[in-house]
């Protein structure tokens, strides 16, 4: 019997040592099966060549494949609701523009989510240089054209955007506020649509990545008046800021990589190592520049400051300018 009793508790004492265990070794395997890739926005945008470049250049470093899913919709609230109430195991993943925490919770919009409290920062994964690009035909070369033609028939002219409160509606209502001037808006569902409506002439003004509008640009199809960052930008030389008509303006969006609220540490730590190894060799950060992308690396930390920075920034002017979901 005493030796009963003895070989019971060691059973017992084994089965507690691997309940106890199973949660670390479960995750010390991870991943062992498929990553989704949330991007809120259709395929063929300068976030999702992002996505891709980097889900491939990852996927085959780990061994598992990441699979994109693109999720359109609500100026990218939609697909980042997919990845908050995702279950926090580290294969849901989301990469998102900076505008799903600093632009959508302050339009009104009900996104069921808190990007701040709901989703963690894993880390920065490029910058968008953007450009604003007209028709042609219309007669406008550069920003002090525009503002004087948009004054001379207020109202008259128009612009796209791939959404209410997405980053590119923003930025389009901060210039109009700045420049004092006015223009309708026309929301289309992806950039790569309200480009080619540039180009039809349907519509005459886009923000857009420097990434989509290149090959518009190349063959004339669309006209590049302004960039949006502070300096002007290496793949457009010759093409001047807003800045330097309009002084402070700036417009560059960044594109991050977030799990749900729970995902282990371990896990996010992982994440970040493999995602940030891809994001500095040489042959990924070629692939991104050659189409007017910006590789860029943070901890989570400093994406979650960022975020908040920018969040204090374009939070009471997304309110200011009365910028909602209506």
């Amino acid at each position: 019997m005493g030796v009963l009793k003895v070989c019971v508790r060691l059973a017992l004492c084994a089965a507690a040592l691997v309940a106890a265990l199973a949660p670390s070794t479960a995750q010390s395997n991870y991943p062992n099966r498929p990553i989704t890739l949330i991007v809120p926005l259709q395929a063929g945008t300068a976030s999702d060549l992002v996505a891709r470049i980097l889900a491939q250049d990852v996927g085959e470093r780990i061994g598992k494949s990441i699979i994109i899913e693109n999720i359109i919709g609500g100026g990218g609230g939609i697909g980042a609701a997919r990845v908050a109430r995702s279950t926090p195991d580290g294969y849901t993943l989301g990469a998102f523009n900076s505008g799903i925490h600093t632009i959508l919770p302050y339009t009104g919009m009900k996104l069921g989510f808190e990007p701040f409290e709901d989703l963690l920062p894993i880390t920065v994964l490029a910058r968008f240089p953007s450009v604003l690009i007209v028709n042609p035909d219309l007669p406008v070369k550069n920003v002090a054209e525009l503002i004087a033609l948009a004054k001379k028939d207020p109202g008259k002219l128009n612009y796209a955007s791939v959404g209410v409160g997405s980053p590119q509606h923003v930025a389009m209502e901060q210039l109009k506020a700045d420049a004092s001037i006015d223009m309708l808006h026309v929301p289309y569902r992806g950039g790569a649509a309200a480009t080619q409506a540039i180009a039809t002439g349907e519509v005459n003004v886009f923000w857009i990545a420097v990434s989509v509008a290149q090959p518009f640009i190349e063959a004339k199809t669309v006209r590049a008046i302004a960039v949006g960052d502070d300096v002007r930008i290496k793949i457009l030389p010759d093409v001047p800021t807003v800045g330097e008509t309009i002084k402070g303006y700036d417009y560059m969006p960044i594109f991050a990589l977030f799990a749900p609220k729970g995902t282990p540490p371990e896990v996010v730590a992982y994440l970040h190592k493999e995602f940030t190894t891809s994001l500095n060799k040489p042959e990924v950060i070629k692939r991104l520049e050659a189409a007017g992308l910006e590789a860029h690396t943070s901890s989570p930390a400093e994406l979650q400051a960022a975020l908040d920075k920018e969040a204090k920034r374009l939070g009471p002017l997304v309110k200011k300018l009365g910028i909602g979901a209506n």
